[in-house]
């Protein structure tokens, strides 16, 4: 293949190396909230899954 005037290329910001996300420093504080998080999903979804088995008993009687 051969490269002639019309040949073009991708520079910076086209999908390139510089578009990539650049991963930010966690600090202490910043795992903390993620803990919280997935603790309070976690109990968040325990409560759901009683309520669903308590109504699924209810209904059965």
């Amino acid at each position: 293949m051969t490269s002639d005037k019309h040949d073009t290329r991708a520079g910076p910001g086209d999908a390139g190396y510089a578009d990539r996300p650049v991963k930010r420093p966690q600090s202490p504080a910043d795992r903390k909230r993620g803990r919280s998080a997935t603790k309070l999903f976690t109990w968040l979804l325990g409560v759901g899954v009683a309520v669903v088995l308590v109504l699924t008993v209810a209904a059965m009687i």
